[in-house]
């Protein structure tokens, strides 16, 4: 790929989450999205669509020149993890324990760039779906457990002895 008109870093800037009003999830600008497309002849753009004078991601076509090695940082990913345990003793070698927990307590979500399992689809750049995300955070491990990305809430009252 070939940037024109535009840096590594002002793309990197240009990375914002948004929603058009179909509910597809973008995370870069239209304009940028309908030139890069057109430069690729994909999503029902042609050449004659593309506008050379503002920036797009295009494909190398000059002998000889190799594409850009661009990093696209994604927006920033946070949590908030929340915990609270109150003890009581009943003898001197037992107690008992209140626990609540709260795994993303605000219940933010947090955009991947493409689609979970690294979608090659939605960062390619001669793909129609180029610019879309279609999934957020989810942590699912090889032991089994499996963080939806979503508040969870969870209650424990355990014995100690």
């Amino acid at each position: 790929m070939v940037l024109h008109n535009i840096t590594a870093r002002q793309l990197n800037d240009m990375l914002a989450i948004r929603k058009d009003p179909a509910g597809i999830i973008y995370f870069l600008p239209q304009s940028l999205l309908d030139n890069t497309n057109a430069a690729f002849e994909v999503g029902g753009k042609t050449l004659a669509n593309l506008k050379p004078d503002q920036p797009y991601i295009g494909p190398p076509t000059t002998p000889g020149q190799l594409g850009d090695r661009v990093y696209l940082y994604g927006p920033w990913q946070g949590r908030v993890d929340f915990g609270i345990v109150k003890r009581t003793n009943i003898t001197e070698k037992t107690s008992l324990e209140f626990r609540a927990t709260a795994l993303n307590l605000f219940n933010d979500v947090n955009f991947l760039l493409g689609a979970a399992g690294n979608d090659v689809n939605s960062l390619s750049l001669a793909s129609s779906t180029f610019g879309q995300t279609t999934s957020a955070y989810r942590d699912i491990t090889v032991s089994g457990t499996n963080d939806p990305g979503g508040r969870i809430i969870e209650f424990q009252l355990r014995f100690v002895f």
